[in-house]
C-alpha cells in the first residue's frame, strides 16, 4: 500500500510535533505543510521533505494529501478545515475544536453535509493510562458510573507561550469535560466558580481556575477543576489526574506520576514519558498513537474515535463553564 500524503497547517508547539510524527510514520507521507512563519515552513518543509505553502487554505485544500492536521490557534481552526473538508480531506483538528460553540457546529455540520472524516485532536484519549481506564469501565469492572473527579491545575508560565490568548475553560478545560462525556455520558447541567489574581499579576487578564459540578444525563454526577496557577517552580506537570467512580469499584489515573525524575543543576526535571517521548530518534506515546490513527483515518481504514460532534461537545461545555461562572447559577449546555 502506498504511504497516505497528509499535511500539516501551522507549525507551534503542537503543529510541529504532528509534522514531525507523520514524516516518521511507515504509512504516511508528509507532502505540505504551511505557517504564516515563513522561516519556519520552509525549516520544516525542507527536513522532512514537503512543499511549504504560505497559504493555508491553499494548503488544506491541496491536491496531493489525503488528511490534514490542522494546528494553528483556535481561533484560525474553522477555515482552514473547511477549506480541507469541502474538497473531501480528512482532518484532525487540534483541541479545542474551534474558539466559539458556532464555529465548532459548523465544523461539525460542514463535516457530515460532505460525509468528511473529522478527528478532534483530544490527545488523552489515546494517551495509554486513559484509554486503559476506559477499557475497564467499558468491560464493566466498576459497575455502573456513579462519579467522577478531575483536575488539571497547569503552571502561570503556560503564559509564555500563549500569552493570555485564549482561556483555561478552552485550553485544559476541553481535555477534562471530554474525558467526563467519554466515562459517563452526556452532560446534563453544571455549575462553576472561578477565581483571578495570579495570572492577572504575571500580565494577563484571564481566569486563573475554576472548580465545575456536573450532573450527567445518566444521573451520574462529579467535579472538574482546572487552571494554570501554580508557580514555575512546581515539579512535573502540575496536578493532574482523573477518577471514575462506579457502583461495584473504581479507576484512577494519577497523570502527575510520571516513574522517572531528573535532577541537575536547574532542579528537578520529570521527562515526557506519556504524550510525546522520543524512543530511537522517533516520536511515541500518545501523539504517536493519535497520529497513526489519523494516518488509518485519512486511508479510510478507520473511523474517527474522538469525533467532530465530540469536539463540538466539548467546546460547549467549557464555554458553558465560563458562562455559569461569570453569570451563577445552573447552566444547562
Amino acid at each position: 500500500m502506498a504511504p497516505v500524503p497528509m499535511g500539516v497547517i501551522g507549525l507551534g508547539f503542537m503543529g510541529s510535533r504532528w509534522a514531525r510524527a507523520l514524516a516518521e510514520h511507515d504509512g504516511a507521507r508528509l507532502t505540505v505543510v504551511s505557517d504564516v512563519r515563513k522561516d519556519i515552513g520552509e525549516e520544516i518543509a525542507e527536513r522532512y521533505g514537503a512543499r511549504f505553502i504560505p497559504d493555508p487554505l491553499e494548503a488544506a485544500a491541496h491536491p496531493d494529501v489525503a488528511g490534514v492536521a490542522v494546528c494553528t490557534p483556535e481561533h484560525l481552526h474553522v477555515d482552514a478545515a473547511m477549506a480541507a473538508i469541502e474538497v473531501g480531506r480528512s482532518v484532525m483538528v487540534e483541541k479545542p475544536l474551534a474558539h466559539t460553540v458556532a464555529a465548532a457546529e459548523s465544523i461539525r455540520d460542514t463535516a457530515a453535509r460532505h460525509g468528511a472524516a473529522v478527528l478532534a485532536g483530544h490527545i488523552l484519549r489515546f494517551e495509554p493510562r486513559y484509554a486503559a481506564a476506559r477499557s475497564a469501565v467499558h468491560a464493566g469492572e466498576i459497575g455502573a458510573v456513579r462519579a467522577v473527579r478531575s483536575e488539571r491545575i497547569g503552571l502561570v508560565s503556560d503564559q509564555r507561550v500563549l500569552h493570555g490568548r485564549t482561556s483555561i475553560a478552552l485550553y485544559y478545560g476541553v481535555h477534562e469535560l471530554d474525558l467526563c462525556r467519554w466515562f459517563a455520558g452526556n452532560v446534563e447541567s453544571l455549575w462553576a466558580a472561578a477565581s483571578s489574581g495570579v495570572v492577572e499579576s504575571a500580565g494577563y487578564p484571564v481566569v486563573d481556575l475554576y472548580s465545575v459540578g456536573l450532573r450527567f444525563a445518566s444521573g451520574a454526577h462529579g467535579t472538574s477543576m482546572v487552571g494554570w496557577c501554580l508557580p514555575e517552580t512546581t515539579p512535573g506537570y502540575g496536578v493532574a489526574g482523573f477518577t471514575v467512580i462506579g457502583d461495584r469499584g473504581a479507576v484512577h489515573v494519577s497523570q502527575g506520576e510520571v516513574g522517572i525524575r531528573v535532577v541537575g543543576n536547574d532542579g528537578l526535571r520529570q521527562p515526557d514519558v506519556y504524550h510525546s517521548p522520543e524512543v530511537g530518534g522517533r516520536l511515541f506515546g500518545a501523539l504517536g498513537i493519535e497520529a497513526d490513527h489519523f494516518v488509518r483515518v485519512a486511508a479510510g481504514t478507520a473511523e474517527p474515535r474522538c469525533t467532530a460532534a465530540d469536539g463540538a461537545a466539548a467546546v460547549n461545555l467549557a464555554l458553558a463553564v465560563e458562562r455559569a461562572a461569570r453569570d451563577g447559577g445552573v447552566v444547562r449546555p
